[in-house]
C-alpha cells in the first residue's frame, strides 16, 4: 500500500486562538486529548498526511509549554509583540503566518490543502489568495460574539470549522454574559486554592468579591450579585479551615455539582 501523500499544511495563529479561548478558561494544549487543538488536528487530517504544522505567537506572553508543542510535531515561530494584554495586545503573528503560507504556496506545489486556524476573520485575504490558486482551503475559528456577523467566511474557503465543536466544547459559544461570569468565577475560585501561595488558607467572601471586581471589571453591586448567584446555585459551598488554633471561614467550589465539574474539566483540571 503506497504511503499517504503529505499534502496538508496547517498554519495556526496561536496568539489569536490562545486569547480567544482564554476567556473561556480553555487551554489549546489541553491535557484531555478530546479538547487538545493540536492532537485533534492530527486526528482529523491524519498524522501521515500533515507535512507542516506551524504555530505563531509571542510565546514569552503565553502560558504554554513549547516543549509540549514540539513533542506534538508543532513547529514553533516566536513572533515578538508589544508585551501588553487584552485589547492593547498587538504583534505580527498573523503577518508572519501569511508570509509563510504564501511561501509554501509557491515553493511546495504538492501541498494541496491549506488549513488556517485563527480566532477571527483576519485571514480572509490569505484564504482568498490560496483558494484562487486552486488549493483546498479550510478555516478553523471561534464562532462567538467576537466573530463579525457580516463575515461571509464560507465564500473564501472550501470549509469552515467551529472551534467550539471541533474541540468538543459545544455550547460555550452561546454562553450569556451571566453564564460566562459564573463559569469564570468558578474557575477563579478553584484556581485560587491551587495556587501554592494559598495552601492552608481560606478564601473569604470579601476577598472573593474584591477579586471579582478586579478581574472581571465589576462594580461592588455586580460582584455581590455574582457571589449570591454562586451560592444560590450551589456552585460554591462554605468551608472552615483550622490554622494556628483559629478557625477561618471561606468558600470553595462544589465539586459534587455536575456543572462545576464540567467547568473545571474544560479549564484543564482533572476531577476525580
Amino acid at each position: 500500500m503506497p504511503p499517504m501523500p503529505k499534502d496538508t499544511a496547517i498554519f495556526i495563529d496561536l496568539e489569536n486562538v490562545y486569547y480567544g479561548l482564554k476567556k473561556y478558561h480553555i487551554d489549546p494544549d489541553h491535557p484531555d486529548e478530546t479538547h487538545n487543538l493540536f492532537l485533534r488536528l492530527q486526528e482529523h487530517y491524519g498524522r501521515e498526511s500533515i507535512r507542516l504544522m506551524e504555530a505563531y505567537a509571542d510565546f514569552e506572553q503565553l502560558d504554554l509549554s513549547m516543549m509540549s508543542l514540539q513533542k506534538k510535531r508543532v513547529h514553533i515561530h516566536q513572533v515578538y509583540g508589544n508585551g501588553r494584554d487584552g485589547k492593547e495586545r498587538k504583534n505580527a503573528a498573523d503577518i508572519q503566518l501569511c508570509l509563510d503560507a504564501m511561501e509554501v504556496l509557491y515553493e511546495i506545489p504538492e501541498i494541496n490543502t491549506f488549513v488556517i486556524v485563527s480566532a477571527d476573520q483576519d485571514m480572509i485575504p490569505l484564504l482568498d489568495r490560496l483558494w484562487s490558486r486552486g488549493k483546498r482551503v479550510e478555516l478553523f475559528c471561534l464562532c462567538d460574539e467576537s466573530l463579525s456577523r457580516t463575515a461571509q467566511l464560507h465564500e473564501f474557503c472550501d470549509q469552515t470549522h467551529n472551534l467550539f465543536e471541533f474541540l468538543n466544547i459545544n455550547g460555550f459559544q452561546n454562553l450569556t454574559s451571566l453564564d460566562r461570569l459564573i463559569h469564570n468565577a468558578v474557575v477563579q475560585i478553584y484556581e485560587w486554592y491551587h495556587d501554592p501561595n494559598n495552601i492552608g488558607k481560606s478564601y473569604g467572601s470579601t476577598w472573593i468579591k474584591n477579586d471579582f471586581m478586579r478581574k472581571f471589571h465589576l462594580d461592588e453591586i455586580e460582584a455581590n450579585q455574582l457571589f449570591a448567584k454562586l451560592l444560590k446555585g450551589k456552585f460554591i459551598i462554605p468551608v472552615e479551615i483550622e490554622m494556628d488554633d483559629k478557625t477561618y471561614y471561606g468558600y470553595k467550589v462544589n465539586l459534587n455539582h455536575s456543572q462545576v465539574q464540567t467547568m473545571v474539566k474544560i479549564a484543564g483540571y482533572k476531577v476525580s
